[in-house]
Formats: structure tokens, C-alpha cells, sequence
């Protein structure tokens, strides 16, 4: 039987909390997944985003530079411990905005974690 949507089942998802390890700096990183109005907001700074055939941004067609920053916005809207501002993601180590970028859309359900991409692969 399906349960019935409520404000409060909507509402956790954004609550969420996930640990992330950055092995670049040996330490961990806590990020939640973002709400469908930050998504909207992202992407909407880029422009037209192409789409694949499941509905999911393909990042594989967008010019490098927006991708980079589209990760780095999601980096900075994901991540909740440590609180950074932009001009902190963009001293970090190079990669690790984006990395964390991927894992925020990732918990998102805006892209498949790997683990999901080879389980479609096997079957």
C-alpha cells in the first residue's frame, strides 16, 4: 500500500544530512541534498541545461566552465559543516568543490551515483 504525501515526509528530504570523506584533506564534510527551488535556481543561472533521455542534466554537454560552476553552486548550497562561501570553495584543492558538487546533486537525485550507473550497466 502507498502512504499518502505529507508536508513533513516533503520536508525531510531537505533535512537529510550525509557525510562525505574529501581524501584530498583526509577529513569529512557534511551535505545535504538540495530543494527543487535551489536546483531550479543552479541551473537557471546557466542557462538552456540539455537534457538525457531520462530527464537528467547532461553535463557531458555543457561547456566546461559552466559545469565547473554549476558544482561549485551546488557545493556551496550542499554543503552544511563547514559553512563556506564561494571564494572559500575556490581556494580549495583543485577538484574538491566540484566533487563535493557531484555528491550534493547525487543525494539530490539530479544524477546517478556511480553505484547506480554499473548496476544499469549489469543488467
Amino acid at each position: 500500500m502507498t502512504r499518502k504525501l505529507t508536508k513533513d515526509i516533503i520536508l525531510e528530504g531537505a533535512n537529510r544530512r550525509e557525510t562525505l570523506y574529501i581524501r584530498e584533506y583526509d577529513a569529512e564534510v557534511t551535505i545535504r541534498p538540495l530543494t527543487d527551488g535551489e536546483l531550479s535556481k543552479i541551473f537557471s543561472s546557466i542557462g538552456s541545461v540539455p537534457v538525457k533521455e531520462d530527464g537528467t542534466p547532461d553535463f557531458s554537454k555543457i561547456d566546461i566552465s559552466k559545469n565547473f560552476e554549476i558544482l561549485r553552486k551546488a557545493a556551496l548550497e550542499g554543503l552544511v559543516e563547514p559553512k563556506l562561501t564561494l571564494q572559500d570553495l575556490e581556494t580549495m584543492k583543485f577538484g574538491v568543490p566540484e566533487y563535493i558538487g557531484m555528491k550534493v546533486f547525487e543525494l539530490s537525485g539530479v544524477v546517478r551515483s556511480e553505484e547506480e550507473a554499473k548496476k544499469k550497466v549489469r543488467h
